[in-house]
């Protein structure tokens, strides 16, 4: 009798374990990002809501997230990508692009899925955008260089000379500076550069600038950005309009930024997760691209520089109508004071 009430308990406790899901092995997502700033936050709050409102991964109960920043250290990325290796993690999702060579490097069995990297061809991510190859894929943040030169000339026709500050050792911060010299150059405009290698020197990068530039860009180097503080005061102090590649970051005193949404990309970054956990072979998904524009411009710094708001936003308009023509999706937003 002892027996079959035993047998009988162990089949009830068998039978809960398995409606409660009990003993289940979460699945296991290392995430490192290169440094904290509000768009790399935001790529990574869009991959974790999406895998939870979609997919229906829910933190603690079927994954776990391994949440990491190097803190722009690259010795640092390197060392947290080798510890999601040693603990064997189910997946790595990368931030950035010295992330995410930190995480391609240390893993080779290990499904990887890259997020707001420039070209991943060029930083050795991946073998091409079709077949990426290995186990990496992910989506790009390729920032539309030629039509945030294009806006520039079309608000400031008289615009000879850009600024863009920038970190050398960024494969993803020199892409662009190139690409943004060809399309000033066809504008009939010259960019002007100026380096950096730490946040340190943003400062002083900035100010060897001021009357040598009729505006100043910034595209989406992680380095400036963590100093963009510093950049929007020089700006504003000197009446040099600035404009920027991650709309995420216009609060801190920029006029503008055309870019992407880093949210909607860490959300369509998701998509690409959820497929590789479902069985997916990563290096035969193609690198995907963020799909929408987003215009976003700060009304406090538009007085600031002594502009005419109605004029100025008439002008954002008449843009967007030519991006439309061509094609390109752009949203206006104005920041809220």
């Amino acid at each position: 009798m002892k027996k079959v009430l035993l047998v009988s308990l162990v089949i009830l406790l068998v039978g809960v374990i398995s409606v409660c899901g009990w003993g289940e092995e979460k699945i296991k997502i290392g995430i490192v990002q290169i440094i904290d700033h509000p768009a790399l936050n935001a790529v990574r709050d869009g991959i974790i809501d999406a895998l939870e409102e979609v997919y229906g991964y829910i933190p603690g109960e079927n994954i776990e997230y391994d949440v990491q920043s190097a803190q722009g250290d690259m010795p640092t990325a390197n060392t947290i990508a080798q510890k999601f290796v040693s603990e064997k993690v189910d997946l790595i999702v990368s931030i950035a692009t010295p992330a995410s060579q930190a995480a391609v490097n240390a893993a080779r069995e290990i499904p990887v899925v890259f997020s707001a990297v420039t070209d991943p061809v060029s930083a050795g991510l991946v073998s091409s955008l079709e077949k990426p190859g290995g186990s990496v894929t992910g989506v790009s943040d390729m920032v539309p260089v030629d039509k945030q030169m294009y806006l520039i000339k079309f608000l400031f026709p008289e615009t000879q000379k850009v600024g863009n500050l920038y970190n050398a050792g960024e494969v993803n911060s020199v892409v662009t500076n190139d690409m943004a010299k060809v399309a000033c150059t066809e504008l009939g405009m010259e960019i002007l550069e100026a380096t950096v290698a730490t946040t340190a020197d943003v400062s002083m990068a900035a100010r060897s600038l001021v009357g040598k530039v009729d505006a100043i860009y910034i595209a989406t180097d992680n380095t400036v950005i963590s100093a963009l503080d510093t950049v929007t005061k020089i700006c504003a102090d000197n009446k040099i309009p600035l404009f920027l590649a991650d709309p995420t970051t216009v609060s801190q005193g920029a006029l503008l930024a055309l870019g992407f949404d880093y949210y909607l990309h860490g959300r369509q970054t998701a998509d690409l997760v959820a497929r590789i956990l479902k069985g997916e072979n990563p290096g035969e998904i193609p690198v995907e691209f963020a799909k929408k524009l987003k215009l976003l411009f700060n009304p406090q710094t538009v007085k600031a520089l002594g502009l005419d708001e109605e004029e100025f936003t008439a002008k954002l308009n008449a843009f967007i109508e030519e991006m439309k023509a061509q094609g390109v999706e752009v949203a206006l937003e104005a920041l809220s004071e």
